[in-house]
């Protein structure tokens, strides 16, 4: 009989998120400094750092602040780079 599989982007996976933060502060060389992965990243700042450490200068400029609007943008950039990488 033929199995259907079903993802479930609802639900996370605790080993492979401590994995993958765990990745990110070695290349990074920063901490995740936020009570959860989520919200660490959220804003996109460790994100493009990521992302300049796997291709120096990808990103030119990275919000710090300036609320939602320019953390989106950290993230478009991100996202951006991505595919290109």
């Amino acid at each position: 009989p033929s199995q259907s599989i079903f993802l479930d982007f609802g639900k996370r996976d605790k080993e492979q998120e401590q994995e993958a933060q765990e990745w990110i502060e070695t290349i990074t060389g920063e901490r995740f400094t936020k009570a959860t992965f989520e919200d660490s990243l959220r804003d996109g700042i460790l994100l493009c750092k990521l992302m300049n450490k796997l291709s120096p200068g990808t990103i030119q400029k990275i919000s710090v602040s300036g609320g939602d609007y320019k953390m989106m943008d950290n993230i478009s950039q991100f996202q951006r780079a991505a595919v290109h990488y």
